[in-house]
């Protein structure tokens, strides 16, 4: 949906989705840049809704990623033990290792393989949705970000086109005037 907004509302709603990438320079900078740029400019409809939106974002990110740190855990753990006892082994008895004991790392390779490869399609997804949320906020117009959970809620804008009332309102005056010109 398009809107007509001043260039500053748009730049101002493109800065936030861009603010979320200072996690790259200091921690949690994700949250505080956006929340900043967000809360300092939040009575401008077209500038809280994109605040909102990068905001649920990024929360949904840390969940997901969390998620999948979660559920890697165990596996990493189990080959831990495993990797352990291996370089063990390996350090006392150098000359006499044997197949089995590479056999153990494969499952811990595999496991850290696995998780950073879904870690790189959620970064890679993000870099994504981010880019394209600030190209929509920069050309004025709203975005909603996808696989996001809405952890603050979006207003709505009702705009007079997506109404189902009328947008005109009738006095009594103004219909009894249209009555009598029929009967006329």
């Amino acid at each position: 949906m398009e809107t007509s907004t001043s260039k500053n509302d748009n730049s101002l709603g493109m800065a936030i989705h861009l603010a979320t990438f200072l996690k790259y320079i200091f921690p949690f900078g994700n949250f505080i840049g956006p929340i900043i740029l967000w809360t300092v400019n939040k009575e401008k409809p077209f500038v809280d809704h994109h605040g909102r939106e990068a905001v649920n974002f990024q929360l949904s990110m840390l969940l997901y990623g969390m998620a999948i740190g979660i559920i890697c855990l165990p596996f990493v753990l189990y080959y831990a033990g495993d990797f352990v006892a291996l370089v063990e082994r390996l350090d006392h008895a150098f000359d006499y290792a044997r197949g089995s004991d590479i056999r153990n790392l494969s499952g811990y390779i595999t496991a850290i393989f696995i998780g950073a490869i879904i870690l790189l399609c959620l970064f890679i997804f993000e870099l994504y949705a981010v880019i394209t949320a600030a190209t929509r906020a920069s050309a004025g117009k709203e975005y909603k970000y996808p696989l996001s959970i809405r952890f603050i809620q979006t207003d709505e804008v009702s705009t007079p086109e997506l109404s189902s009332e009328p947008t005109t309102t009738e006095t009594p005056e103004t219909t009894e005037q249209d009555n009598s010109s029929q009967h006329e």
